[in-house]
């Protein structure tokens, strides 16, 4: 397979930090405001939450590694049990839940290969996830300082 990276020692050239940094400003820049014409951010971010570990379970299974499809599952857990609670559950605060959990799984991103390697995980993912979900989470606690200076009664 020679599409799988070693990734142990991080030698990823600094084109591929600057492809995955641009391919994530093209992708989430255009969801954003996607998600709020359509009036989505309630629903949409939490299930997107959800999505994020099994992408990474995802490229475990494209490594044919069990054993990091398995770390990758139990990492991901978090995500998906907070996505879940936060679209059933429906508040201003879940807002801070939902992106505090998206800035974590972007240090995540940026972290991951400290607490294992998958070396089905493109070079250039890293760095295009972390930007992305970076952006999400300061999007959505924008979001509910904007819903809270509205609410607060004018003096």
């Amino acid at each position: 397979m020679a599409f799988v990276v070693d990734q142990r020692n991080d030698n990823r050239p600094m084109s591929t930090l600057i492809f995955g940094l641009a391919l994530g400003a093209a992708f989430i820049f255009p969801a954003i405001a996607f998600i709020r014409r359509k009036h989505w951010d309630a629903s949409a971010w939490p299930l997107f939450l959800v999505t994020l570990p099994i992408w990474y379970l995802l490229f475990g299974v494209l490594a044919m590694d069990l054993t990091v499809v398995i770390k990758e599952l139990v990492y991901g857990l978090p995500y998906i049990g907070i996505g879940l609670l936060v679209w059933r559950i429906k508040s201003d605060f879940t807002l801070v839940i939902i992106a505090v959990a998206w800035l974590s799984h972007g240090f995540y991103d940026f972290y991951h290969d400290r607490f294992f390697v998958n070396p089905g995980v493109f070079g250039w993912y890293p760095a295009f996830c972390g930007f992305v979900d970076l952006v999400a989470g300061i999007y959505l606690l924008t979001i509910y300082r904007k819903q809270r200076h509205s609410a607060a009664p004018a003096a």
